[in-house]
Parts: C-alpha cells; sequence; structure tokens
C-alpha cells in the first residue's frame, strides 16, 4: 500500500531481471520523459548480473532489490510501494518506445491528473527484421492511490480497473514473441500455464484466467485443451455477472474456432457462425473476426454467396466500430486485436474480389482492388485470387478491369513473382490461345518487357513437344534460341530483385544452366550425360527433350566408338546405309511407298542390332 507523500508527477517502473542489450535500449527510450516531465525513474532488480546491474545504475534514480518469487504482480506492489509519483507508468525490460511525443503531451497536459488508468500499444514484431507487426492495447499507466494494486502472478492487471482511461498514441517495441525456435516458443508458454491455472484455481469466478490460458495453449499448439479452456469459459461468461464477461466471450468464441480450424471440423465452424450471428451473444467486433474464418470456408468450397456476406459484414462492422480505438479495445482483447490488420482486410477484399470473378462479374474487382496495401513493406494477397485472375486473363485476354489490377502486380518484386509461379504451374493445362491472351493483356502492362519473354519461355517449352528434330544439330539450335530467350528474361528479372531477395535461383535458369554445362562437356562423356540427368525434373516439360538430347549424344558417342573399334566394317555398313537410303527415295518417288518403309525398317533393324543405333549418318 503507497501512502508516501507524492513529490514528483510521475513515476516511471522497471522490473529487470538481467538482459543487458536490451535493458539499456529500454532506459535510453525513457530519456526523453525524464528530461520534459517532473518525474523519477525507478527499477526493481529481481535477479540482474552486475553487467546489467551497472547499465540500470546509470540511468535509474534509485534501485531496489527483490527476490523473485514466481509472481509478477508481488514484484510489481513491490515496485508500486516505492513510487513517489502521484502517476504510475511501466514498461518491461525487453520493450522500448519508438517515440515518446505523445506520452509527453499528455503529462505536460494538467488534466492528466484526471485519468486513473491507462496505456500505450505494444508492437509486437512477428519476425526478427520488424517487417510485420501487431499494434495491442495494453494497460500500463495508473493513478497511486492506497488502494492500487496488482492482481496476477503472470499476466498481472491493475486494480481498481474503472474510471477515466487514456491510451496513449505511443508504442513499444517488443520481440517477445518472436522466438528464434519452436523450443523457446513452448518453454515460455510452459512458463506461464502453471502460473495460470494457479490462478484460475485460487479466482474461478475470474475469466482473465482462462482468457489468458487460451493464449498460452495456443502457442504451443494444444488445440484439444484449448478448445476445453475456451468452451468453459465461453459457458462460465453466462454464469458470471462480472460487467468483464461480454468482453472476454468473443475471445473465448474465437478461441473454439481456432480450435477447430486447427483439427479442421469445418463444419462445426459454419455450424457455430451461423448460431452466433443469428444471436447477440457476443459483440460486432468478435463476430467480425469469426466472419474471417467462415468467408475462409465457404470460399475454398465455392459457396460465393455465403462468402460475400460474411466479408460484407466484416466491413459493416469497420465502418461502425473498426476506427474506434476504443471499442476495438473493449470489444477485442486475444484473439480479436488483430480482426482488421492489412492481413485480414487484404484477405477479405480478395475473396469478395475473388467470388464475383467465379461469376464473370469485374464490378468487385474494379470496386475494391485499389483497397488493398499494395505499397506496404509486407503484403499478402490470396493464392486463390490470384489464380482466378489468371484463368480469367487467360479467358478475356486484355480486359482492361483485368489488366489494371495485374498491373498493380509490378509495384514489388514479390508481386511478380507471385505471378510468374502461378502461370508457370498453369502454363502445362494451358492452351496455345490462353497463354497468349495472357500476353495480349500483359502487354499494355508495367511489366510488359519481362512477362512478354516469361511467357514466351512457356510457349517455347510447349513447342518442344509437337517439334521433331532429325538430328542433334536442329535440336541444339532451337536449345540455342531458348538459352537465349531464358537469358534474356533473367537479366531483367535480377533488375527487380531486392537485396533482401534469397528465393532460389529459377529453376528455368538452373536448366539453361545445365545444358551449358553439356554442351562445354560434349568431349567427355560421362561428365556430359551427368549434366543432363542432373536438370532432369526441374522442368518437366522439358524432361522428354532432355531425353532426346541424351539420345541424340549417346548414339554420336557409339557411332564413334563403332568407327575407332573397326574402321573397314563400319565404312562397309556406312556405305550399306548410304545406298539403302538411295534406295528408299526412289521407292518413295515411285509411289512405292509401303516398299519403301518395309526396306527403312529392315535396314534400321540391321544397324541397331549391330551397333545399337538407328542410324550411322549422324
Amino acid at each position: 500500500m503507497n501512502n508516501k507523500p507524492k513529490t514528483k508527477l510521475l513515476t516511471i517502473g522497471l522490473l529487470c531481471c538481467g538482459r543487458p542489450e536490451t535493458t539499456e535500449r529500454c532506459l535510453k527510450s525513457l530519456m526523453p520523459i525524464r528530461e520534459a516531465i517532473d518525474s523519477e525513474l525507478q527499477v526493481v532488480d529481481t535477479g540482474c548480473e552486475p553487467e546489467t546491474r551497472a547499465i540500470i545504475e546509470k540511468y535509474a534514480d534509485e534501485v531496489f532489490e527483490f527476490t523473485w518469487i514466481k509472481d509478477f504482480a508481488a514484484a510489481r506492489n513491490f515496485q508500486l510501494d516505492q513510487a513517489n509519483g502521484k502517476m504510475f507508468l511501466f514498461i518491461d525490460d525487453d520493450e522500448w518506445f519508438l517515440d515518446t511525443k505523445y506520452i509527453i503531451e499528455f503529462f505536460k497536459n494538467p488534466k492528466c491528473l484526471e485519468y486513473n488508468l491507462g496505456g500505450y500499444f505494444q508492437r509486437n514484431y512477428l519476425d526478427f527484421e520488424a517487417k510485420e507487426y501487431e499494434d495491442i492495447e495494453v494497460v500500463r499507466m495508473c493513478s497511486v492511490t492506497p488502494e492500487t494494486h496488482f492482481i496476477g502472478k503472470v499476466h498481472e492487471y491493475i486494480e481498481p480497473s474503472f474510471g477515466n482511461a487514456m491510451f496513449m498514441d505511443a508504442r513499444a517495441g517488443h520481440f517477445g514473441y518472436v522466438y528464434k525456435d519452436e523450443k523457446d516458443n513452448i518453454a515460455h508458454s510452459m512458463r506461464n500455464i502453471p502460473l495460470l491455472e494457479e490462478m484460475w484455481e485460487e479466482m474461478p469466478d475470474n475469466l482473465r484466467w482462462p482468457y489468458q490460458l487460451a493464449q498460452e495453449l495456443r502457442a504451443i499448439k494444444d488445440f484439444e485443451r484449448l478448445y476445453e479452456v475456451c468452451h468453459k469459459g465461453y459457458c462460465d461468461s453466462f454464469d458470471i455477472k462480472e460487467r468483464e464477461s461480454l468482453q472476454y466471450r468473443g475471445p473465448f468464441m474465437i478461441g473454439m474456432v481456432i480450435a477447430l480450424e486447427a483439427k479442421e471440423k469445418f463444419d462445426e465452424i459454419l455450424k457455430l457462425y451461423n448460431e452466433q450471428m443469428a444471436k447477440d451473444e457476443i459483440m460486432p467486433i468478435p463476430k467480425a473476426k469469426f466472419s474471417i474464418y467462415a468467408a475462409k470456408i465457404m470460399f475454398t468450397r465455392n459457396m460465393n454467396e455465403e462468402c460475400v456476406k460474411a466479408a460484407q459484414y466484416y466491413f459493416d462492422i469497420y465502418e461502425k466500430f473498426g476506427k474506434d480505438r476504443g471499442q476495438m479495445f473493449v470489444q477485442g482483447g486475444i484473439f480479436i486485436n488483430d480482426t482488421y490488420d492489412e492481413l485480414h482486410t487484404n484477405l477479405m477484399y480478395c475473396y469478395i474480389m475473388t467470388c464475383g470473378m467465379r461469376n464473370d462479374d469485374f464490378g468487385p474487382l474494379v470496386h475494391y482492388y485499389r483497397r488493398i496495401s499494395w505499397n506496404s513493406l509486407v503484403v499478402r494477397i490470396n493464392r486463390g485470387f490470384v489464380i482466378t485472375l489468371i484463368d480469367k486473363a487467360c479467358e478475356y485476354g486484355n480486359k482492361r478491369e483485368i489488366r489494371d489490377v495485374l498491373n498493380k502486380f509490378f509495384i514489388r518484386p514479390g508481386f511478380r513473382d507471385v505471378l510468374q509461379k502461378e502461370i508457370d504451374n498453369s502454363a502445362p493445362q494451358l492452351t496455345d490461345e490462353q497463354l497468349n491472351n495472357l500476353l495480349a493483356v500483359f502487354n499494355q502492362t508495367d511489366g510488359k518487357k519481362e512477362m512478354s519473354m516469361f511467357i514466351n519461355i512457356r510457349l517455347m517449352e510447349r513447342a518442344f513437344h509437337y517439334e521433331e528434330y532429325a538430328t542433334i544439330d536442329e535440336l541444339q539450335e532451337k536449345l540455342n534460341e531458348y538459352i537465349d530467350l531464358v537469358d534474356a528474361w533473367y537479366d531483367l528479372h535480377q533488375q527487380w530483385i531486392e537485396e533482401e531477395d534469397n528465393s532460389a535461383t529459377p529453376t528455368e535458369v538452373q536448366l539453361v544452366n545445365g545444358i551449358k554445362q553439356f554442351f562445354e562437356l560434349q568431349d567427355n562423356a560421362t561428365a556430359a550425360l551427368t549434366s543432363l540427368k542432373n536438370i532432369m525434373g526441374l522442368r518437366p516439360m522439358m524432361d522428354e527433350v532432355l531425353k532426346n538430347l541424351s539420345k541424340f549424344y549417346t548414339d554420336i558417342i557409339k557411332v564413334r566408338q563403332a568407327k575407332a573399334n573397326d574402321p573397314v566394317k563400319f565404312q562397309e555398313m556406312y556405305n550399306l546405309e548410304e545406298a539403302l537410303l538411295k534406295q528408299i527415295a526412289d521407292l518413295d518417288v515411285a509411289g512405292k511407298t509401303d516398299e519403301a518403309v518395309a526396306t527403312y525398317q529392315q535396314l534400321v533393324e540391321i544397324i541397331r542390332n549391330a551397333y545399337g543405333v538407328d542410324s550411322l549418318h549422324i
């Protein structure tokens, strides 16, 4: 209990357990607040090594020691009892403020003392490169009164939790939920799960504990238990009359859906969705999150009308509540706070546009494609949308509605790569007419030059299937054309590649490099044939060509060897073949086709039996 006279406006509190690199980053980020606001920085050392302790002492006004007892609330309450500030702001030692402007503005306003609760946004990075993240509201500020205290051995919270609240428009970076590997992820959750279970047993009417437990169970992919905990929490929410019951009910429902999806119980998800949409048991934003799961199933099952309806509900709720951060906080929480992130909004736009195209209705495409955040650092779009867009381009050719959307795919290299991958997957099933329709539409886009080469590579690969080559020289001439086209395309392709792109070399380039190697190694039969063997399967459409090339080359080797082993006999057989070929030609000119064919077959059989090849004239 803090009854101390308040000599400061603000106490900034930090629990520190011994991470020197993150601790110093955190402390440095607090300095602008310290300099601008009547404040103090107090650090509680819960077991730091000397290196970290030295860093803390450089920045902190006071450092207190606390023996760790596996109880975050106990440590926070100890810290709170030391505070000299009227207000208390705390941050974890693995977080750091990205910008303190709005925090400073808030505490410089005399009205800040009218708020007894508040916080900021924790920016949880989803990768170590900080390209993707989720911003979630975290309660990290309170007024300091004798009644103010923390509850919870883990995922602790502040009480009293009512009154005026203010979320400052500030972000604290956090890599705490990005793990080096699955083992680290599981270890983190397994530390928390027993503590949460203890809290739930001690406070069975407090839904916060199953709510937080659900988050940890999802992290370790224990979907059976996740469903059980969320189902119980959902049912209990109707019996517990506390004001938070409705707020927790939506996340419990979504937790059940996450578990059902993991177990591929899609019919049960749709049944639950239809039941919830007909009731008012969960709030609108959780229903909107539920719509994402339902729309995905409907989309994959070609339930186009139902999918569009689910997506429209999602966007209707966004228009009503999605821009209201207060409502997002009240209705949200775990499993809900990402409802309107770019990933999900882009996904729902893709569903609506694809369902329209499936019915040859391009109105939704025109209406929604500009709403996708094409310029974001990381953009994910639905694969089914891309496939359908390509299918319609193959069908309609240079249709303005399709062309305008395809042109967006040349904003970033990643989009272009997605297109090329899907076209390559489809190419074996496409007709020449469909590929030429693709050429027509891409010729009106910013990717005209590269896509023209890319599609012509597919047309050339197809041509190899129905063209016959009498000699290795004819085949080599055609392969050289293919090599030149692939090289030209790849030169242009590489101009797009971003520095961090570490994707594999395209298969057509690997194939061409192998063919080049073969031509360079023809004096070494073993090495040459090995180079062909190594590229078999890279481009299945080209495997037959490689087999033909291998056969031509093997026959050449056999002929050379036969000539070297017995030059006289070889020359006799060579002359015989030459004479019979002239005789066959004369028969053919005389209209004696059947006799010409029979003679040729006899000739081939003789040479094959003698040398293992069909002809010595190679």
